[in-house]
């Protein structure tokens, strides 16, 4: 790989649909938050919010277990106009796109359980929280049979919010993590902790691909020029979604002219291109890979830096990432070079996906008692 021009750069930044990834990052969510103690279902939902102990954002219902008391958030804050997109009018009466259900005991009540059996028959993913002393015994915080996933939490501590924020970011669906971590702040780190890895991943696959391919004689300058352009697209395009997820703001143009400026006018890119250059030509190719994985881990983890702390970014800070990196990035090399030697089965011997079977209308009932039942919030 070789190290791109800044006018390269700006070519690469000009390709980039802008608009549509800050249409997903804008993306609305329904998040249900429900407890048989509505004041637990309150404190989570307050928690996760991020901000003032009684803020719960708008796009949270908050439920008890038996679907009454449902608290109405639209006037707990009003997104800033240059992010604000209104929600539906009927979105508190649509089903939600996951859940949170709390508990101070180590199996559901009824309701709960009731609750979590109609989530599941439609598909969405719930995490449950065990919450206070129940929270500390053994086991509490493994899934029961219809659990998707369970954690266990003895308070809402910093530590615990930050155990809770990244179960949820877990079983969220792909599309709304980002979105859900722009709106709640406690989510940031572990959604962009899967951003990152994701990329890293992503580019790691790209670069052994190509490397296969410049084993081929005369192959090797125009796959090792694709390499640079391919791998710094997805670079940007990363490092976009965690200033757009953090709050940065500006133009789309701007904003990613700032961070091509942060990243592509200093040594950031010719330094992870020499060290690429240096090792490929002596060692091959799950070198050239584990360098594409931990050059961008050390970009993704830079670029959070600068994006929530304003860190400048050195190269004292980038060596760092670099090398934390590696190890990683060298056994994703080496279980990439594993699976592509791995038989795949034909189209004949692969499996049928089981039919979902159709949610009885007692269940869709059942969410929706927990969700057209609301209660305004008053000022």
């Amino acid at each position: 790989m070789r190290a791109l021009p800044l006018r390269s750069i700006w070519q690469i930044v000009s390709e980039i649909n802008l608009a549509e990834i800050q249409r997903e990052i804008g993306s609305t969510f329904h998040l249900l938050i429900a407890a048989d103690d509505g004041s637990v279902a309150e404190h989570a939902a307050s928690s996760l919010s991020g901000a003032a102990a009684d803020f719960i954002h708008p796009w949270l219902t908050v439920t008890d277990g038996s679907g009454s008391g449902l608290r109405s958030n639209s006037t707990a804050i009003v997104p800033r106009a240059a992010e604000a997109q209104e929600r539906p009018a009927n979105a508190p009466h649509t089903l939600p796109d996951c859940a949170l259900l709390a508990t101070t005991n180590l199996e559901l009540s009824a309701d709960l359980a009731s609750l979590l059996q109609a989530l599941n028959a439609q598909s969405i993913p719930s995490l449950i929280v065990v919450i206070g002393p129940e929270g500390q015994n053994a086991g509490a915080g493994i899934a029961r049979r219809g659990e998707r996933a369970r954690v266990a939490v003895p308070d809402w501590s910093a530590q615990a919010v930050a155990l809770v924020a990244g179960a949820l970011v877990e079983i969220a669906p792909a599309e709304l993590r980002l979105p859900l971590a722009r709106r709640l702040p406690p989510l940031r780190p572990p959604a962009f902790h899967l951003l990152i890895q994701e990329t890293s991943q992503a580019n790691a696959s790209y670069s052994f691909t190509t490397g296969l391919g410049e084993a081929v004689p005369g192959l090797g300058f125009v796959l090792g020029a694709g390499d640079a352009i391919v791998l710094t697209k997805n670079q940007l395009i990363m490092a976009y979604k965690i200033a757009l997820v953090s709050g940065k703001k500006g133009s789309p143009q701007q904003l990613l002219g700032e961070i091509a400026g942060v990243l592509g006018g200093g040594f950031l890119f010719r330094q992870i291109a020499r060290q690429m250059s240096g090792l490929i030509p002596v060692v091959g190719i799950v070198p050239k890979v584990a360098v594409s994985y931990a050059g961008t881990w050390a970009i993704g983890r830079a670029v959070v830096l600068w994006a929530t702390e304003g860190r400048k970014i050195t190269p004292e800070l980038m060596k760092g990432f670099y090398h934390e990196a590696l190890t990683q990035g060298r056994q994703a090399a080496q279980r990439i070079a594993q699976n592509s030697r791995r038989p795949r089965l034909t189209d004949k011997k692969k499996p049928s996906p089981p039919r979902k079977p159709d949610a009885p209308p007692s269940l869709l009932r059942q969410i929706g008692k927990h969700i057209a039942r609301r209660t305004p919030r008053s000022d």
